[in-house]
């Protein structure tokens, strides 16, 4: 949900060798390890060296699970090779070395947040003197949805390469949009900039959560990716104020330029502990790669085929074509009846077609392992976070600007209570991950629980969001939304990874973020639409006869305009009544759409989540 997009929406440099300690376990012998040639891709299904009852009937997860029981401290033979990174890594630290990732981890988390906090802070400010120009909105809309429909071949990446090299990879992205971002005089520098950052931010993400699930057993997972989410409650408070600070001392520029300087102190060390692990665990004969005997042009093409290039290619032309008209026309680049919108949203949804045959009867290697997808649990995980997120934006667009003109707040109050939903889901989903390391179960507290709660908050705010209720209860409103929200987020992401083998986990976790990138942009969109065609009515229709004529300056000035207008008077009070209508139109949406939310749990497998998933010494 928001907590997605800003935590999705969205330190200091610590030293490797403070991590590496001597509680290490040392295997007695190399023969105790598995010598690997270089791993095989996996195709649509591999059948494990673990089944060898030969019951090719039994779930993935149980294979998975069959496989750690029988060679617990080796690398899994036919798993991909990032995979086996990852693999030997945790065979050959300690505890103490857990801990301290952890510790690092949430740094990471923590240094992320507090960047896109003050970021959002910095950039009237940086663009400030082209605003106008169509390239901004244009920035906007792709560093968005490209940002989110890269998870996919990220995902690809970490298996094929490592997750550290990926981390690398995508850091360097991520540094290269903030000294583009930095340096800009134009909207063309802004534009190249901030697409690249948001590419390699919503990448380092995703990566930071696969460490985390290479790093913790199942039964703590939910705990864990709560955990991390944490620094977001202090960075929604301190991150607008360090803003603040930046620009009055240093300026923007410089606010930028900081975080190209320190974001390399805080992410390389993660990568520098896994490759040290990692080579650690090849001196010891835990893990080997034999050199491949391809020539140059030979690895050009078996990586060409490893990571399905055009399928690749094909899916995200899907996605974007898809997803794009409908952010166009949140900007007003774009109308419904137009004939580029419908275009781009036919041909978008015809290459999802095109996919489907590409990855049937041409590709080798496949970019979606099917046996993963088709499970009803995956689907409906996928088809929730859709959902919940349409819902969520399509109240959440304007809330900021509800807040400021109907209950006369100022910027800062405003801001907060912009927050309450991060601060609430991140502290709920602590308790929710708690809640399932005791019971092992998940499904039916999203189901009776999470869905319900979200529902409430949603239909509350039908009534209550109006020019004629107090603020407290729209306070109400939003605890109940962040506390089901909570709850749901972390229930999506652990039943795909309950139904996923280690292999599969990180596509699994970037089909979520590519389904709540799909929710999000078309409730946006809706959002956009009941406010243009809901607020102009009801103002004309409430304004005084004095005022109708203004009607139009009024609503096209926003809340700067209408905030000059005394607190209650005639004409600030047909501007309350037209936002209190806006925003119910978008909570009944916010509503109706949930109802979709019990069948797609409903599909869930009751998921029993004691067991370890991964190899090694983890959470």
């Amino acid at each position: 949900m928001g907590v997605l997009d800003q935590i999705r929406g969205r330190g200091d440099s610590r030293h490797v060798a403070a991590i590496a300690s001597p509680d290490e376990p040392q295997p007695a012998s190399p023969e105790a390890g598995v010598v690997q040639q270089e791993p095989k891709a996996l195709d649509v299904e591999t059948t494990p060296r673990t089944d060898t009852s030969g019951s090719e009937r039994a779930s993935l997860e149980a294979r998975n699970e069959k496989e750690i029981e029988l060679h617990p401290d080796e690398v899994t033979a036919d798993a991909y090779m990032g995979v086996q990174k990852a693999e030997a890594a945790a065979l050959v630290w300690g505890r103490k070395t857990i801990y301290a990732l952890y510790l690092w981890i949430w740094v990471c988390f923590f240094m992320l947040a507090f960047h896109s906090s003050i970021s959002s802070t910095l950039l009237p400010y940086a663009y400030a003197g082209f605003n106008s120009a169509p390239q901004i909105s244009t920035a906007s809309i792709l560093g968005t949805i490209i940002g989110g429909v890269l998870k996919l071949p990220i995902a690809k990446v970490l298996n094929i390469w490592g997750r550290a090299e990926g981390l690398v990879f995508f850091l360097a992205i991520y540094i290269l949009g903030i000294i583009v971002s930095a340096a800009c005089t134009g909207p063309n520098g802004y534009a190249a900039g901030y697409t690249l950052y948001w590419i390699g931010y919503d990448a380092i993400y995703l990566i930071l959560d696969v460490f985390i699930a290479d790093t913790s057993g199942l039964i703590n997972r939910a705990f864990a990716f709560a955990y991390a989410s944490t620094p977001f409650i202090m960075t929604a408070f301190v991150g607008p104020l360090a803003g603040q600070s930046v620009i009055a001392t240093a300026g923007w520029r410089w606010g930028f330029g900081i975080f190209a300087i320190v974001q390399p102190f805080v992410f390389l060390p993660l990568a520098a502990v896994f490759k040290y692990y990692e080579n650690k665990a090849i001196k010891l004969g835990v893990y080997k790669r034999e050199p491949s005997g391809r020539t140059a042009m030979q690895s050009l093409v078996h990586y060409i085929h490893e990571f399905d290039v055009v399928g690749a290619l094909i899916l995200m032309a899907a996605f974007i074509l898809f997803l794009l008209p409908f952010s166009l026309q949140q900007y007003g680049r774009a109308e419904y009846a137009s004939a580029s919108f419908i275009a781009m949203v036919v041909i978008g949804f015809c290459l999802f077609f095109v996919f489907a045959a590409w990855e049937k009867w041409c590709t080798r290697v496949h970019f979606i392992r099917w046996e993963l997808f088709k499970q009803p649990t995956v689907l409906g995980a996928c088809c929730l976070a859709a959902i919940v997120y349409f819902s969520f934006y399509s109240w959440d667009l304007y809330f900021y600007n509800f807040c400021i003109v109907v209950y006369n707040l100022n910027v800062s109050m405003a801001g907060y209570m912009g927050q309450i939903y991060n601060v609430g889901s991140c502290f709920w989903g602590v308790v929710f991950g708690v809640y399932v390391r005791l019971t092992k179960r998940f499904k039916w507290a999203c189901f009776g629980f999470g869905l319900p709660l979200l529902m409430l908050g949603a239909g509350l705010m039908i009534h209550f969001r109006g020019s004629d209720q107090g603020i407290g209860y729209v306070v109400m409103c939003q605890i109940f939304i962040a506390f089901g929200g909570g709850t749901l987020v972390i229930g999506e992401d652990m039943a795909v990874m309950a139904a996923a083998d280690h292999d599969g986990v990180p596509l699994m976790l970037s089909l979520i973020g590519l389904a709540s990138s799909v929710g999000g942009s078309i409730g946006y969109a809706v959002s956009a639409a009941i406010y243009s065609n809901t607020f102009p009515q009801a103002l004309r229709n409430a304004l005084p006869a004095s005022a109708k004529s203004d009607w139009n300056t009024i609503y096209l000035g926003g809340y700067t305009t209408q905030q000059t207008y005394p607190v209650g008077s005639e004409i600030r009070n047909a501007i309350n009544h037209a936002w209190g209508e806006s925003q119910r139109n978008g909570a009944i949406a916010a509503t109706a759409i949930l109802v979709l939310g019990f069948p797609a749990i409903a599909v869930w497998k009751d998921y029993n989540v004691a067991k370890k998933q991964v190899k090694g010494n983890v959470l």
